[in-house]
């Protein structure tokens, strides 16, 4: 009984370390923030809420589509949103979702927005992995974007690069479904 045990032990802990390693190199590494940032178009781009109630916003990223290639996601720079596009309610939806909120989704992001690792971030110290739960909208896009893990200070940043990004359509049975999961962001060397 106890080597049963202690295999499903040994097991788990393989498990573990093999998702944070998975995590670490599918991390969408943040690029360094420009002296001048571009500014978000009038009355629309990806808007975050304060911390008390959530941070949830919604946005699309049309014209941000990127190509797969042998199973890479593209990566763009942060570009200035191009309209202002109409939010659409998380709330009202009653098809399927695809996922939790412990699925990993970075291999299935189709454009990847990177988020900026501020001059104020790097001066205070803040860097490393920062995890960011989506809600996937059936088109793609991202509807939900909220902090989870890491440095808090990195979290509006990554925040706003998963909004942002461009996801594979979800499926469910061949029909068009919602997906919830995960983001990870890198904020600093690989090696931290």
């Amino acid at each position: 009984m106890f080597k049963f045990a202690l295999v499903g032990f040994a097991f788990f802990s393989v498990l573990i370390l093999c998702s944070e390693a998975s995590a670490q190199m599918g991390a969408i590494a943040a690029v360094d923030e420009p002296a001048e940032r571009p500014k978000p178009a009038e009355g629309g781009g990806a808007s975050v809420g304060g911390r008390a109630g959530g941070s949830t916003a919604s946005t699309s990223s049309r014209g941000r589509r990127g190509s797969r290639t042998a199973g890479k996601q593209t990566a763009t720079a942060p570009k200035k949103p191009a309209a202002p596009i109409k939010p659409v309610d998380p709330a009202k939806y009653d098809g399927f979702v695809v996922g939790d909120k412990y699925t990993f989704l970075n291999f299935e992001v189709v454009s990847a927005e990177k988020p900026y690792h501020t001059r104020a971030a790097k001066a205070s110290g803040a860097k490393g992995l920062v995890q960011v739960e989506v809600l996937i909208n059936v088109d793609g896009s991202v509807l939900t974007a909220k902090g989870r893990t890491g440095n808090k200070e990195l979290w509006p940043e990554a925040e706003r690069a998963a909004l942002a990004s461009k996801f594979n359509r979800p499926t469910f049975g061949g029909k068009p479904a919602r997906a919830i999961g995960f983001l990870v962001y890198r904020f600093g060397p690989a090696d931290d």
